[in-house]
């Protein structure tokens, strides 16, 4: 047995079948919200804002700050107190045969700082860019 749409009858040839409208979902009044991935954990916030304790007391903090400053200041004394300023007094020297500018520097200036030697001979002597010769005179610092 076969189906038939109730049909309205009209004036026209032709019947016209009778459709409900669609229905429409109710809207409802709450404000939309996002969906919770499956499997995640629920966040909840809390209840009255709680003033956390800072984990070191600031005493402390302050008394570990000033026990570093002061490592770090003592380190700083000792690592310049094993070599002494570049002498002020001046000689003429001649280079010797196969000797450079570092072993010329230890060599008048024993207890001092080479690099800083070898900048000063440099200094006196007006820069030294082509290196030096043996039997050369040079300007060097010299201790006692």
């Amino acid at each position: 047995m076969r189906h038939r749409l109730p049909v309205q009858r009209t004036a026209s040839a032709y019947p016209v079948p009778v459709v409900d409208p669609p229905l429409r979902r109710a809207r409802s009044l709450a404000p939309p919200t996002r969906r919770r991935v499956a499997g995640a954990p629920r966040v909840v916030a809390r209840a009255a804002c709680v003033v956390r304790q800072p984990r070191l007391p600031v005493r402390w903090m302050l008394a570990v700050a000033g026990v570093v400053c002061l490592a770090v200041v003592g380190l700083g004394m000792l690592s310049g107190a094993g070599a002494s300023s570049v002498p002020d007094r001046t000689t003429v020297v001649r280079v010797q045969s196969g000797e450079s500018l570092w072993e010329l520097a230890g060599r008048v200036a024993p207890g001092s700082d080479p690099s800083a030697v070898v900048d000063r001979i440099r200094e006196l002597n007006g820069g030294l860019t082509g290196g030096v010769r043996p039997g050369q005179p040079l300007n060097v610092p010299t201790a006692g």
